[in-house]
């Protein structure tokens, strides 16, 4: 493989890359608004409104977090510590 060959394959990554990031922050923004019910490590089951994830996919925001002991305002749970996440996405994601 001679060095265009390699140029050529590094552009062609590099442009599927950043296509898989776009639909990726598309599903993301289309999420937001959704209602989620999560269940967690420790075997919690919470629910409340999806609002979005941080720049790492570290931590996830939800709004009106329902759980065991009462609902929070605003909450920010660890994506580690979530073992399932459903929603119920109304209309087209596509």
């Amino acid at each position: 493989m001679d060095a265009e060959d390699v140029d050529h394959t590094e552009a062609a990554q590099q442009k599927c890359r950043a296509k898989l990031r776009e639909r990726f922050l598309w599903a993301v923004t289309r999420l937001n608004g959704q209602q989620a019910t999560i269940s967690m490590t420790d075997g919690l089951q919470v629910s409340g409104m999806f609002r979005g994830i941080d720049r790492d996919v570290l931590h996830m925001h939800i709004q009106d977090l329902q759980t065991p002991v009462g609902q929070y305002k605003w909450a920010t749970l660890r994506i580690p510590d979530c073992l399932d996440i459903e929603m119920n996405v109304k209309g087209d994601l596509s």
